[in-house]
């Protein structure tokens, strides 16, 4: 059987490469963020192109931004859980803030450095795609999801 090749980096032992679709929405980001840092895309376009990237500006003036990370389910692994503690130390304050709707987010996060954060996401399946703006925003489920003797349903497959 044919082994289909979505991966396009080496990765280093226990850790994922980024296929092909996660490489090519961070290499967008990467030249949008290019062409608005040089004045080539107008602050207007670049925010809702942003946005939907799941990056909000913070009104502390600079380039501050706060990342929000998809936690589909509210479910995240160990690789992940210290892939996100690492961002925090690396990239914003040293924490995250877990959200209502169980994604997790990242403050004072600088412009420039985003698209080797969302790199460091997709090493091990993260993404802050569609994590803000008109969109289906997460998948939240009930933490005792295929435990609770009352639910009809264990919807957790389908999270």
């Amino acid at each position: 059987m044919p082994v289909q090749d979505t991966a396009i980096e080496t990765a280093a032992p226990g850790v994922s490469a980024l296929d092909a679709a996660q490489r090519a929405d961070i290499e967008k980001f990467e030249v949008q963020l290019g062409r608005y840092l040089t004045g080539d895309l107008a602050e207007d376009a670049f925010r809702v192109f942003r946005l939907n990237n799941g990056i909000y500006g913070q009104r502390q003036g600079g380039h501050h931004q706060m990342v929000r990370v998809k936690l589909p389910y509210g479910a995240v692994s160990p690789e992940q859980l210290e892939t996100l503690g690492a961002i925090a130390d690396e990239y914003s304050r040293g924490w995250g803030h877990i959200t209502t709707r169980q994604n997790i987010q990242f403050h004072f996060v600088q412009l420039e450095r985003i698209p080797a954060l969302l790199r460091e996401l997709a090493k091990v399946g993260l993404t802050s795609r569609e994590a803000c703006g008109d969109t289906v925003r997460n998948v939240q489920g009930c933490h005792l999801a295929g435990a609770c003797p009352y639910e009809q349903l264990d919807i957790s497959a389908w999270a």
